[in-house]
């Protein structure tokens, strides 16, 4: 096992999978509600789909992930060797994502930081 820095991220960043597999970018994702369905960002609805729902002005809403969602994924990069891990997400004024991420971060089994943009 390597000792690295892991990078953890959302749904939101809507990184290319290549990108993500050759920086080992972890993505957390979050819940699309499209009318009646809950339906998880980028493994239940793909990005495409999701534009086009806007397009026709679907109600789309999106709901966080859990704290207990990111530990698991801290948790997991952390097994992979990860000395630490860099977490970054969308605004806190934006989402409660961020929150999300921060109380999962005390928790964690290796330092952990959260950053969002101004």
């Amino acid at each position: 096992m390597s000792r690295h820095v892991a990078i953890v991220t959302d749904s939101t960043a809507y990184l290319p999978p290549r990108t993500m597999e050759r920086h080992g970018i972890t993505a957390v994702p979050l819940t699309v509600v499209l009318g009646d369905q809950a339906l998880e960002e980028g493994t239940e609805i793909s990005t495409r789909s999701l534009a086009q729902a806007l397009q026709k002005r679907r109600p789309v809403t999106t709901s966080r992930p859990s704290p207990q969602l990111f530990a698991e994924t801290y948790r997991r990069v952390a097994e992979t060797g990860a000395a630490g891990i860099v977490s970054l997400h969308l605004s806190a004024e934006l989402s409660g994502t961020y929150d999300a991420a921060v109380l999962a971060a005390r928790e964690a089994p290796v330092p952990c930081g959260s950053w969002t943009p101004g």
